[in-house]
This record gives structure tokens, sequence and C-alpha cells, in this order.
């Protein structure tokens, strides 16, 4: 008897997911949500799982055909693999693993655990057999735009602050197991807030969500920009072609090099900033990546984004960061220029941190442009000991000055010029000892520092601190000026002892 036809059903809005569709037909024909999916076959308890989102097995997919009345392509359009077939992250094999419903919805990037929505959709559906219409695309990380009335999304219910369409947080700041439909008990129109805030015995916020935001805001060309190629290369076909910096290649690894870009915006955060000065809202930016690299112990609460932190790439909850990270990784993916941009940026993410080695896993699915910025990145980060901070440092002072008598780290009677400088002050000791003996025998700056006895990893962590503080205006000629000051006090003035390197004592 459950699985026969409903006397009533409705035709499925363009765009609609299965979990708005149940809640419209629910409403339409006065039962729960949770009875029409015992009818439908979808769960046979009280929890309501989620990995309907993606896909639908053949067996319950045409017993939701028979109940609701509707055809196969129609339920199987109700997924969000039909409706992103090219996004990745929502295919049973990604990155060369099968994963399972339970690794999708955990990772961050296969779709969201509360839904993001346009308050005018809404409003502009609530008439309709049923009541408002769930877009969904809402669900997918990556959407932060209503291209129809051009805004951002909202993702916070008015009334609770809770992120819409989910079940909160527990009392620790997880989030409560995700359902396919909160509060799949009551009986509420499709546009009221379903969140709980305490058990199930609670009533559910029912709050209106089809009301206009008086915060919205208006997006900037560059996330209108973003949200249609993302949008795009999610939806296209097989076969297709789409660039990605500068390059031909799939749909799919377009959109595996944006978690890549992702990632080393976030991972290398805020090293990165300085490369990336002229973006905007970068501010939104550096929230989020100051969220997610907190310490463990500080994200035991809500995150001011939405998410308990699960990865260091993970797209923001909040839809205006998320526009802003956005479009600033398709717009280092759309730039010429972008493939040195991203060596630069990568060649900064330290290869013991957990962002590598995901960067690792990601790299065989990415495009050729982004793998050739992964190789240059290696061999930006294994040279950075070879070539000097940013200017060579000629031979000037051959025969004017032992080179036997130079320390690792400068005395005070040979470097009280560096500090009028204003630097770091140790890492400039040691710099400068490596150039004085560039400035009285040559040689490369790696030469320089073994024959001082000064092991890569302590040059490579000089160079790094001297290189940032010498792109300040001014400094590069101030350091220049006072190295030839220290190498005239060292010709007169005698230095202590030079101690052995370690390895040759």
């Amino acid at each position: 008897m459950t699985n026969m036809p409903l006397p009533r059903s409705l035709d499925p809005a363009q765009g609609e997911l299965l979990a708005g569709y149940l809640l419209r037909l629910a409403h339409r024909i006065g039962i729960s949500p949770l009875e029409l999916a015992h009818r439908c076959g979808l769960t046979a308890g009280t929890t309501f799982p989620t990995h309907h989102l993606v896909r639908l097995d053949d067996i319950r997919a045409r017993r939701t055909t028979t109940v609701c009345r509707l055809t196969l392509p129609e339920v199987h359009a109700l997924t969000l693999a039909a409706q992103a077939p090219s996004y990745p992250p929502l295919h049973p094999v990604y990155l060369g693993r099968h994963q399972s419903h339970i690794d999708m919805a955990n990772d961050g990037w296969g779709f969201t655990a509360f839904s993001r929505y346009c308050p005018d959709c809404l409003a502009d559906t609530a008439d309709l057999p049923g009541g408002s219409v769930w877009q969904g695309s809402w669900r997918l990380p990556h959407t932060f735009l209503c291209t129809r009335h051009h805004h951002l999304l909202d993702w916070r219910c008015p009334h609770c602050q809770a992120p819409a369409f989910s079940n909160g947080y527990r009392a620790d700041g997880r989030w409560r197991p995700t359902q396919l439909v909160p509060s799949p008990h009551s009986r509420l129109h499709p546009a009221q807030c379903r969140l709980r805030p305490g058990t199930r015995r609670d009533p559910a916020c029912a709050h209106r969500l089809d009301h206009p935001s008086a915060t919205g805001e208006g997006p900037t060309e560059a996330m209108v920009h973003a949200q249609q190629r993302l949008t795009a290369a999610a939806r296209s076909e097989a076969g297709q072609q789409v660039e990605s910096l500068s390059r031909p290649t799939s749909p799919q690894r377009f959109l595996n090099d944006v978690r890549a870009t992702t990632l080393a915006i976030c991972s290398t955060w805020p090293a990165t900033a300085e490369v990336l000065t002229s973006s905007e809202r970068l501010d939104a930016v550096a929230a989020h990546a100051e969220t997610l690299n907190r310490v463990p112990a500080e994200r035991a609460g809500p995150q001011g984004d939405g998410w308990l932190a699960r990865s260091v790439d993970h797209p923001p909850g909040d839809p205006l960061r998320a526009a802003a990270l956005m479009s600033l990784v398709v717009r280092i993916l759309d730039d010429p220029g972008g493939q040195t941009v991203l060596a630069l940026v990568l060649s900064r993410l330290p290869s013991s941190r957990a962002g590598y080695r995901r960067l690792k896993r990601l790299a065989p699915h990415c495009s050729p442009g982004m793998n050739a910025a992964i190789g240059e990145s290696t061999r930006l980060r294994h040279g950075t000991v070879g070539p000097p901070a940013l200017f060579p440092q000629p031979p000037t002072h051959q025969g004017l000055l032992n080179p036997e008598d130079i320390p690792q780290l400068l005395p005070d009677a040979w470097a009280w010029p560096l500090d009028e400088l204003n630097g770091p002050a140790r890492q400039l000791r040691r710099d400068a000892a490596i150039r004085l003996v560039q400035m009285t025998r040559g040689g490369s700056r790696a030469a320089a520092a073994r024959y001082l006895g000064i092991t890569p990893g302590v040059l490579q962590s000089a160079t790094v601190t001297i290189r940032a503080w010498q792109k300040m205006p001014g400094n590069a000629d101030a350091y220049q000026d006072a190295l030839h000051r220290i190498a005239e006090i060292a010709a007169v003035t005698p230095a202590p002892p030079r101690q052995a390197p370690p390895l040759l004592r």
C-alpha cells in the first residue's frame, strides 16, 4: 500500500533538488516530509540520509517515480549529480579514490551542510502549488550569487541566525548529523526555517525566509564573472574544453584547479597577501583564512563562517567570503601570468603541512597549467637557498678583507650599521656575514653559506625573512650602504676567532 501512487502530485520545478521537492509535495498533500519519504522508500526510520542529494539508486528512484507520479528522468534530475555532471567532488571516484556518501558530505567541497538561498527567489515561487522552490545549486559550495536577482545569496535565518536548511550545531560547536530535510516531522511551508534549537520536542523556528534581506550586498563584476565560470564548468557536458592558466583543459580539471588554488591561498596566509595586494575584498579572504588557521583548541565552538573547519582548503560558508575568495581564485586562473603567481604562492607552502600532502593528491587531477605551476614552485622552494635575496652580491672587496676572519654571526663591533636599519636583527647579521664572504671571495650565496658552516635550513630561513624585508621601499639600498660600511669596519677591526663549522669539529 505504501508504494501506491499519491492521489495528487507536483511537477518538479527547473533546478529543484529532491529535498525541496519533497517539502513542496508534503506541504501540498498535508503530510510530513518524513511520512512522504517512507512512502517513497527513501528512509525506514526517523533520519533522512543526505546522500539522496547526490544520486538515487534504481530501486528508490523507481519507487519515487511510482509514488510521486513522475518519470525516471524527472526523478534523477532532482539530484546534484544530474544538475552538476562535471563537478568532480560529486563523483563516486574522486582524486583517484572511491568515496562514500559520508566522505562526500564531510569533505567540504561536495555539498554544504546547509543551503544558501535567495529570499527573492523563494518569494517569487511562494504561490506555486506546494510553495517556494529551493534551487539545487544553492547546495554547491561554490554557488554564492543569484544571477537572476543580481545579489549575493543569504545563508542564515534572520530570526535564529542558524544556517538555513540545517540541523544546526551541537553544544560543542560540531554540526548535528545532517538530514536531507531538517525537522522532517514538522509540517511547515517550504520557505519557513526548520531549525529546532533544542530537542525534537521543541518547535521549529518557523521564520519565513522569503522576505528580502535589508542587508543584501550587490556583487562586483569579478564576482559575477567567477560565478558564471564556476557554474558553466560544473554543468558542462562530457568532451567540452575550458581554459585554465592559459591552457585548454577539461572542466573537471579546471574545477580541481579551483580547489588547488584555494588551498594555495588559504594554507599560506598571511604570507600570500603580499602577492595579492591589488585584489578586491581581500579583507573577506583574510577573515576566512584566519579562521582556518586557528589552532585546534580555538575550533571548539561554531566558526564565524558556518563551518567547523574540517580542512584548510574548504570554501567559506558565508556567501560574501565565498564570493571574494572564488573571485580571486578565478582571476588567478584566468590571468596570463597566473602560473607565475601560483608558483610563488605555492613555493611558500611548507612541505610539512597537511596542505602540501593534499596538494600532492590534487596534482594528478589538475590541468597542465596547474602542474607546471606546482613544478615551478618546487624549484623555487628548493632554490631558495641558492639565489641572492634580492640582487647579486659582486666580489668588490677581494684582497681587502680576509674571508677566514668572517664569523657566522657578525660581532657588535662590526654590525652597528645594521642597527640603523630597523630590520630583523639576527637574520641581518647572518645574511651580512654571507654577503661579506661573497664580497671577499665571490661565488654563490649557497657556497658562501657552506664556507661559513651555515646549514641549508638556517640559510633558507634567513633568506625568506631578508627577501621580504628588502621589498619594503628603501630597504635594499640602505642595506647595500650598510654592507659597504661593515666591510670597511671589518678591514680595520679584528673579529673574534672564527669557530670551525660543526661538521668539522
